[in-house]
């Protein structure tokens, strides 16, 4: 399994998607410092307040998981190299899920990368002056982060799946960034209309943030528990039918 990340890493590195994604955001955060410099000092702001405005952006990574989750797969097939791949003696669910972790561990190195460009020039700009890990700005940035990831994981695990049962990288990518912006549509709909069926929406579920800080959740039946259920079962239904087209079919280019 090792050997097979390290390849799948080596293979991505040499994509220039990939490699572009990792130039976008030092960009993305320098123009964002430049747009919202005068506010954070206008309110005397400091390097949390520049990086709680730039944890708000951090959508443009699930874009970018889209892109790499619906051609990391769907190009063996359009290539005709996933029957050189297959005839390899490795197992077809240790292909697959080598292919997602790649994916998903690329979107935590974009992460990382954000938040690492956004505290060195918050701190660069605005000072590091009132920076503690303890306080309420820092907690807030950090569940911003842990939402962001959460969602971009599941709609990269979502646009995998699309790819894995239509072997179409165009066609997974548009649907699974229609996906991203139609179900927060969807799900900001539900909520205006109070619809209890909302509850089972993923989007509605990733926003953990309505369980901290004194927030209340919008449907009073839900629970921390109940949107980690929800979650899961979106998960596994997703990861669940990307090995049932993958492995249980007969592989045809």
């Amino acid at each position: 399994m090792i050997s097979m990340l390290i390849n799948e890493h080596y293979r991505m590195a040499r994509n220039r998607f990939v490699q572009l994604s990792f130039l976008i955001m030092p960009v993305v955060m320098c123009i964002l410092a430049l747009f919202f410099s005068d506010i954070v000092r206008a309110n005397n702001g400091n390097m949390l307040n520049y990086m709680s405005i730039t944890a708000n952006i951090l959508i443009i990574i699930a874009f970018m998981g889209i892109g790499a989750a619906g051609t990391i797969l769907s190009n063996e097939f359009q290539y005709g190299t996933i029957k050189l791949i297959v005839i390899r003696p490795i197992s077809r669910s240790a292909l697959l899920f080598s292919k997602w972790l790649t994916v998903i561990l690329y979107l935590f190195y974009l992460f990382i990368l954000a938040f690492a460009v956004s505290a060195v020039i918050g701190g660069l700009l605005f000072g590091f002056e009132g920076f503690s890990v303890s306080g309420y700005l820092f907690k807030g940035i950090m569940l911003k982060y842990m939402i962001a990831f959460t969602e971009s994981m599941l709609i990269v695990t979502f646009t995998y799946m699309v790819s894995a049962v239509f072997k179409n990288g165009a066609f997974s990518i548009g649907v699974g960034m229609a996906a991203l912006l139609g179900g927060k549509l969807v799900t900001e709909v539900f909520r205006l209309l109070e619809w209890k069926a909302g509850m089972i929406l993923l989007f509605e579920n990733t926003k953990l943030d309505q369980y901290f800080f004194g927030n209340r959740p919008v449907y009073d039946e839900m629970s921390f528990l109940f949107s980690i259920v929800i979650l899961g079962l979106h998960f596994c239904f997703f990861y669940g039918v990307a090995w049932w087209f993958f492995v249980k079919r007969d592989i045809s280019v």
